[in-house]
């Protein structure tokens, strides 16, 4: 998949953004038939994402990430019977392209209600136009994420994602936006990505 980011462009409740860009959408591991990774205590996503070189980073914007419990209640504002795991590339310790996962849990959201930075530069995501990996496995009991990228192990966070034991997982949110609200967050000029290769397992893969 080729996802475009207009210039200037934020998520979708952007009022002042001059252009569109990126997109999301759910999958529902139920209403494909797999209830049984639905109801599992771990779920692993891996996918491989490339952005080009010399990639305007803009200010942050979000990933693909797992998700569980209702569609629409995990992220900014309404997250009281889902939560989510998409990661984030954020501007941050002098580099454009930390990488994080941009946690929400119906007891942990951060000070604003607006997500947790987990991990914030463990890792960088890499503009040179090729093909990288990304895995993140989550631990519905224990709360634990681990993420590795390139199958290297760059992140693991022991019971942060409180509070969703009992919120069966839902699939993959496919996620991506510069932002943020404003158009403050986006590219000057018209930016785009590249998404392959999805996959599900209730172990790592890599």
């Amino acid at each position: 998949m080729q996802v475009t980011y207009g210039a200037g462009s934020s998520s979708n409740s952007c009022t002042d953004c001059p252009n569109p860009g990126g997109g999301q959408f759910y999958t529902d591991l139920t209403t494909l038939g797999l209830g049984n990774l639905a109801r599992g205590r771990t779920l692993d996503l891996k996918y491989a994402v490339r952005f080009p070189a010399g990639r305007d980073w803009g200010k942050a914007g979000k990933l693909p990430g797992l998700y569980g419990g209702k569609i629409g209640e995990e992220s900014g504002g309404n997250h009281g019977d889902g939560w989510s795991t998409r990661y984030m590339w954020r501007g941050a310790k002098g580099s454009p392209d930390n990488g994080e996962v941009y946690l929400y849990t119906p007891t942990n959201s951060g000070p604003t209600g607006y997500g947790v930075d987990e991990g914030l530069g463990d890792w960088h995501f890499q503009a040179d136009d090729r093909w990288h990996t990304v895995e993140q496995l989550v631990d519905r009991t224990t709360g634990d994420i681990t993420v590795w990228y390139d199958g290297r192990q760059v992140h693991h966070a022991t019971g942060t994602a409180s509070g969703i034991g009992s919120l069966p997982f839902g699939g993959v949110l496919f996620s991506t936006f510069y932002g943020g609200h404003d158009t403050s967050w986006g590219p000057a000029t018209a930016q785009h990505a590249w998404f392959a290769d999805f996959s599900l397992s209730t172990g790592v893969q890599h």
